[in-house]
């Protein structure tokens, strides 16, 4: 979950600025972006390599064990809910954004 750091909870009002915040918000963002790629690239190779591993172990029995393994090792097993918990990060993301530079605006105006 995105927690807001801790300068634009307790610290001043005054000292904020929509260019700032826009600019922090727009980063994180964009570091959450890169991971979800890093982990949806993963996944797809994991599951193209898993097919792969499948048609090869009909052919070669023995050893459809050990690439199963070899499999169940490259990736944890709630990386589809960690995809999609970032994709609501930063859906929330946007929405404070909205309402934050909503809100500073008001507040100095």
């Amino acid at each position: 979950m995105f927690v807001l750091p801790d300068r634009w909870v307790d610290g001043s009002l005054l000292d904020l600025t929509a260019e700032m915040v826009e600019s922090e918000l727009e980063d994180y963002w964009h570091e959450l972006f890169k991971v979800q790629k890093l982990l949806v690239t993963k996944l797809k190779k994991a599951k193209v390599d898993s097919l792969s591993a499948r048609r090869r172990s009909i052919n070669e029995p023995k050893q459809s064990s050990q690439l199963n393994m070899s499999m169940s090792l490259s990736l944890p097993a709630n990386t589809e809910n960690t995809v999609m918990l970032i994709a609501s990060t930063q859906d929330r993301m946007k929405e404070f954004k909205v309402s934050i530079l909503t809100k500073l605006i008001i507040a100095l105006c």
